[in-house]
């Protein structure tokens, strides 16, 4: 099987295809040095950053780019907050919501290209709501704001997938943050290959990281339907 999928990115790599990968147990260093391609180790030490809140910018006709990015984040917070109540959920989407007015980011789509705000920013959203769930909700983010896991997801991207073959690898990560890192990768990858298209294959290795919570697995699902509309 590995050896079949790393033949077929060769091949598709020698035909101008761009390739991306997320790599959990490190199996495409190799590969990735050998075709001259970047090899980005995604762990709570390394100066590489990406930032959930990250928007693509481009207007699709029939799509709500803002309300597309809350969802896909409320997937995400899901697996970082743990299960959410009714009522924690229904704050959860105000607080983000408000969390990009307050960058002057709404369903306007021409409102769509400025900075994104940061989790920090929805932290100190929910520290400021009256509900006491919100400020549940504050206390289960903050280990990710100011505690032992501050600045893995709590800061602004700066990669470019620019390489015609990344690789994305998560194995420095603890078990329990591998399946929060590759789903805020796959989502970064879908964000910005939705910007700017053109032929894709994307790998996402080990996925059963993913597939073991519900979520993570919909929003697998979801992106393999809908990525060859995007040339992925």
């Amino acid at each position: 099987k590995s050896y079949l999928v790393k033949l077929e990115a060769l091949r598709s790599l020698m035909f101008g295809t761009e390739i991306i990968v997320i790599d959990p147990e490190q199996e495409y260093l190799a590969l990735t040095q050998a075709v001259g391609g970047e090899y980005i180790n995604f762990s709570a030490s390394s100066p590489v950053k990406i930032n959930p809140f990250d928007m693509s910018a481009r207007l699709t006709p029939g799509e709500n780019e803002l309300g597309r990015k809350i969802l896909s984040l409320t997937t995400f917070l899901k697996i970082v907050l743990g299960t959410l109540s009714t009522q924690e959920a229904a704050i959860l989407d105000r607080a983000l919501k408000q969390t990009y007015f307050q960058k002057g980011i709404t369903d306007d789509p021409k409102t769509q290209d400025r900075k994104p705000p940061l989790m920090e920013d929805l932290y100190k959203v929910l520290t400021g709501m009256e509900e006491e769930p919100a400020s549940e909700l504050a206390t289960r983010l903050e280990k990710f704001i100011k505690g032992s896991l501050a600045g893995i997801f709590s800061a602004e991207s700066n990669i470019n997938l620019s390489n015609s073959f990344t690789v994305f690898s998560v194995r420095d990560l603890p078990d329990q943050l591998r399946p929060l890192a590759i789903h805020m990768i796959l989502d970064y990858v879908w964000t910005r290959i939705r910007g700017k298209l053109r032929k894709r294959l994307l790998i996402v290795d080990e996925a059963w990281y993913l597939m073991r919570n519900q979520d993570s697995a919909d929003f697998l699902v979801d992106i393999a339907k809908r990525a060859r509309k995007y040339y992925l």
